[in-house]
């Protein structure tokens, strides 16, 4: 009798602790010539550094992974032809890549991580033609002061309000998962240095505790504050602490991969390379 219960004692624990893993499978295509038989790689942030969970060579232009994680994180799909942020959860996720185009999704967050990348690649390829606009205009001699200068100005200034209204929904929407505290430092990247802007004041002032305390945000609000009391009188110069790895800005999502030899392979449980 006592045998038989430490098996079921046994047989409940290993239970439990496989109901505290998600099983995740990346589905990926590429539809890309210029990238068969190149290496992916799939890479987490770990201990200040990027480690390599798996890699996998693109066959026929399709490649994946498989595993599983104990918690929700932001991952990295690393190649020479592309850098993919996606979120490594529970579920089947899909990626397709193209020359012109690369898409994720198939779970919640990674459907809710493409839709902000993807409209925030739109509106900075707006902020782009502004540019080419304002060239061709001046080119073709058009009168800049009273006509060219304030649309392009107007729109200039609806097209940042977008932008500034992306952010802020797509932070507050997500203050408790890893999507909050990941597009804030995609912001905050966007910045000269740590500021306590008008908008990061905004947000702060209605960030859920979890949002407060997560490592990279509070490291970034620590030196903000710093920055400004030491601007305002109150503190004197130090040094500043060392920066925390950030994710890639989208301009950097086309970035050549990372030499696989410098990274460290991280230890990982049950992943495996799909075939």
């Amino acid at each position: 009798m006592n045998k038989n219960l430490q098996i079921l004692t046994l047989l409940f624990t290993v239970v439990g602790l496989s109901s505290c893993l998600n099983s995740y499978n990346i589905d990926g295509s590429a539809d890309h010539s210029g990238l068969d038989n190149s290496k992916v790689y799939l890479r987490i942030a770990k201990n200040d550094q990027l480690k390599e969970v798996d890699s996998t060579e693109v066959v026929h232009g399709k490649f994946g992974f498989s595993g599983t994680t104990d918690s929700t994180r932001v991952a990295y799909l690393v190649s020479d032809g592309f850098i993919i942020p996606l979120v490594l959860e529970g579920g089947d996720i899909t990626v397709k890549v193209n020359k012109d185009r690369k898409s994720w999704g198939g779970t919640t967050l990674n459907d809710k991580l493409y839709k902000f990348f993807s409209t925030h690649d739109s509106l900075t390829m707006k902020l782009d033609d502004l540019e080419h606009e304002y060239t061709l205009a001046f080119m073709d001699g058009e009168d800049m002061r009273n006509d060219v200068i304030p649309r392009l100005s107007r729109r200039h200034q609806e097209i940042i309000a977008c932008m500034d209204s992306l952010f802020t929904e797509s932070v507050t929407e997500n203050f408790d998962n890893i999507l909050g505290p990941f597009i804030f430092m995609v912001y905050a990247q966007g910045q000269r240095f740590p500021e306590m802007s008008p908008w990061v004041v905004d947000i702060m002032s209605k960030a859920s505790d979890k949002f407060k305390n997560d490592p990279d945000v509070k490291r970034y609000i620590d030196e903000a504050q710093r920055i400004q009391n030491q601007a305002n009188g109150l503190e004197s110069p130090a040094p500043a602490a060392a920066a925390a790895p950030q994710p890639p800005t989208p301009n950097e999502m086309a970035a050549p991969a990372i030499d696989s030899t410098k990274v460290e392979k991280a230890d990982t449980t049950n992943t495996k390379q799909k075939k």
